[in-house]
């Protein structure tokens, strides 16, 4: 599937919107990313993870990581489109852990997949965690990519869709100023 044709299915099923609109930090931005509205519907959820798994075969991986929430749905399918187990991290005290008896042992090659990418704060925690056990980073598959592709990561990222999202305060927003209706989407 080509970019052009994933852009529109994205913006045909709501999960990505250009314009103006306000984010739950108080600061504006032109672009509205909500991947949980791919997976509403299974083809949909199988088409666009497939498309993903597909593109992060070349990494070769044992296991696929996802963060919860918004990474498990695609991490869930991604595995099952490469035929791989999936393995979660979870948020305590504000820091992702791996529970639930997940076995990540040394040497294990990991695929970190991830519904959107901002900062890439939760993929370099994730990264530590395998790390930490010895396992190796193959690398990460993302739907979104809202950096631009400069989130600082140090392993290959993947992403289906790559959006230059800037973030304004409401007092430096160029939208506001143009007098462009702010949207509240939540």
């Amino acid at each position: 599937m080509d970019t052009a044709a994933l852009h529109q299915l994205f913006a045909d099923k709501g999960a990505i919107l250009q314009g103006h609109f306000y984010r739950l930090s108080g600061r504006h931005t032109d672009w509205y990313v909500q991947c949980a509205r791919l997976f509403e519907d299974s083809a949909t959820a199988q088409t666009v993870a497939g498309e993903l798994a597909r593109r992060c075969a070349q990494y070769e991986a044992d296991v696929v990581l996802a963060a919860a929430i918004g990474g498990v749905l695609p991490g869930f399918e991604v595995a099952r489109a490469l035929g791989l187990p999936l393995f979660y991290c979870e948020k305590r005290d504000g820091a992702l852990i791996l529970r639930r008896g997940f076995d990540l042992r040394p040497g294990m090659r990991v695929l970190v997949v991830e519904d959107e990418v901002s900062t890439g704060q939760s993929v370099r925690e994730m990264a530590e965690i395998v790390r930490a056990l010895g396992g190796e980073v193959a690398g990460v598959g993302c739907l979104v990519d809202k950096s631009g592709g400069k989130a600082p990561l140090d392993t290959p990222l993947t992403a289906l869709i790559t959006l230059d999202a800037q973030h304004y305060r409401p007092e430096a927003c160029p939208m506001c100023k143009a007098g462009q209706p702010l949207q509240n989407l939540r």
